[in-house]
């Protein structure tokens, strides 16, 4: 009989789990459980029998204090006795003595992800130095996230490299009455537990939050299982070429705004004369834009500026290249013509995301919280350190980023390098761990769709258009309301109304959305 076929225990892993970690993945997965300690035993020759050679995996650990941890492998398991090299790979918590609480702790060295090894069972990051040492016995402890920030101390030394052994050779289940701190809510069915002989360090997250071993108190658990990973098949974007104007639906997938020269106007005095939520007592709010390269993060930016200037505008480089245009960081303000000043807020421009030159998470990390200043270099080779010119050590609540939007490119969103796609889904799981909104300006739909390239006001009637923003709400993982197309000015040399209209329109609801930030902060303040 084969490994994992003389029972059908129930998996443990819960569907919002696993929604959790196909947004860290960066695709819709299916996850097919392979490998269950307290159904195949726990013994590392066992792990490598069954998971050698199966693609993709999530291993996950209950602890039995109702912590739920693990990692995820995108390459092989294999039983070679080397380092597995990795750039998709991470550690995760997924919730912490019941409670959720999703941290991705992304692995520093992608050369070392994993240890394939016949003695050892699922092992993430470097084991030299500590692959036979067991750990200290201080099981009774009951320790709480340590909550150490990253710019308490040198920030060179806190993005530690994180590790996961979980056990070696073979591990043999006891009675949980036995075992201090046994909790029941990740029980097996036969109420056994494991001493695991392993070893975790989480390092520092993507929240500035340093883990080891005390935060998931110890390696004693209810279960491990492995799980098999594939991606959901979508509906790919670059079939919506074929449609044509025969496939236009008979009405409006979206309410679209007036197309009329009264509508532009209101638009655009909203905009003007949009100002942050007083009691937060900012003059301004930061949205970022951030996406793949050659998606119109500039442009739009341009686009905006020429709206109010009166004429077309290039202030931001633009246009296609093989690599990011945009190397700096840039907090452009716009002005209006018509009053002579600054509208309150600022477009935030940053280094398109690419395959091998891409902004680093720990990057990211600090541009939200405000610890990156205008004109701050992006170095795609290294991460931002305390010492470079441009990082801020103390922001204040104006520095920080109050709404994300996506830019991406409609017209070959379903072909986004998978390491491009894997930073987007990571940039946006540092902006739900801070309950920053974000959207999607999904451009280029003129390329998408022939009716929308001869009048843009067929975006809204355009089953094409429609098709590519519910792939990108798919993609990217949020309701298809936030998606909302735009059309940059790149081959116009004259304002038009109904392009201005489109612009605006997507600009009013991500200030509407920045507002709600700016809310929901003050309640968290006037709580404490």
């Amino acid at each position: 009989m084969a490994y994992g076929q003389h029972s059908k225990p129930t998996p443990l892993l819960t569907k919002d789990n696993k929604a959790q970690l196909s947004s860290w993945i960066g695709k819709k997965c299916q996850f097919e459980l392979l490998y269950k300690i307290s159904r195949d035993g726990c013994c590392s020759s066992t792990f490598h029998d069954i998971c050698d050679g199966e693609g993709p995996t999530v291993t996950i650990l209950y602890n039995t204090d109702t912590t739920v941890y693990g990692g995820f492998l995108s390459q092989s398991w294999t039983s070679s006795g080397n380092y597995i090299d990795d750039p998709n790979a991470f550690l995760f918590i997924l919730s912490h003595q019941s409670v959720q609480s999703p941290r991705m702790f992304p692995l520093t060295d992608h050369t070392k992800a994993a240890f394939a090894h016949n003695l050892f069972g699922p092992t993430f990051g470097e084991v030299s130095g500590r692959d036979m040492i067991r750990l200290p016995q201080n099981r009774g402890q009951n320790y709480l996230f340590s909550g150490l920030q990253m710019w308490k101390g040198n920030i060179d030394n806190t993005f530690m490299q994180p590790y996961l052994i979980s056990f070696q050779n073979t591990v043999y289940a006891s009675n949980p009455r036995c075992s201090p701190g046994y909790g029941s809510s990740h029980a097996n069915n036969s109420n056994q537990v494991f001493n695991l002989n392993g070893e975790v360090n989480f390092g520092v997250n993507s929240d500035g939050q340093y883990m080891n071993m005390n935060n998931i108190n110890y390696m004693l658990v209810s279960d491990l299982e492995v799980y098999s990973v594939k991606a959901v098949v979508i509906q790919q974007a670059s079939n919506l070429r074929q449609l044509n104007t025969t496939h236009e639906v008979s009405k409006q997938w979206r309410e679209p705004p007036q197309w009329s020269e009264q509508s532009f106007q209101q638009l655009k005095d909203f905009v003007s004369r949009y100002k942050p939520l007083p009691d937060m007592k900012i003059s301004e709010v930061n949205i970022l834009l951030v996406g793949q390269i050659n998606a119109g993060k500039s442009s739009f930016f341009n686009t905006l500026n020429s709206i109010f200037r009166g004429e077309i505008s290039a202030r931001a480089c633009a246009g296609s290249s093989q690599h990011s245009l945009t190397t700096d960081l840039r907090k452009y303000r716009i002005r209006n013509r018509a009053t002579s000043g600054y509208l309150n807020f600022r477009l935030c421009d940053t280094r398109g995301l690419e395959e091998e030159m891409s902004m680093h998470l720990q990057d990211m990390a600090l541009l939200l919280d405000g610890h990156l200043s205008d004109q701050y270099k992006f170095n795609p080779m290294a991460h931002a350190t305390q010492r470079d010119l441009g990082v801020v050590l103390n922001p204040t609540f104006q520095d920080k980023i109050h709404c994300v939007a996506f830019v991406v490119d409609g017209s070959s969103i379903d072909v986004i390098k998978g390491n491009v796609s894997q930073k987007l889904m990571h940039f946006r799981s540092l902006m739900i761990e801070r309950g920053i909104p974000h959207v999607v300006f999904l451009t280029k739909l003129d390329k998408v769709c022939p009716m929308v390239d001869e009048d843009v006001r067929k975006i809204y009637q355009s089953q094409a258009c429609k098709k590519a923003i519910e792939t990108a709400a798919d993609v990217i993982g949020i309701p298809r309301g936030h998606v909302f197309p735009v059309k940059n000015y790149e081959q116009e040399t004259q304002l038009q109304t109904n392009v201005s209209i489109v612009a605006l329109t997507a600009m009013r609801q991500t200030l509407v959305f920045a507002d709600d930030y700016l809310e929901d902060q003050y309640e968290l303040q006037s709580d404490q």
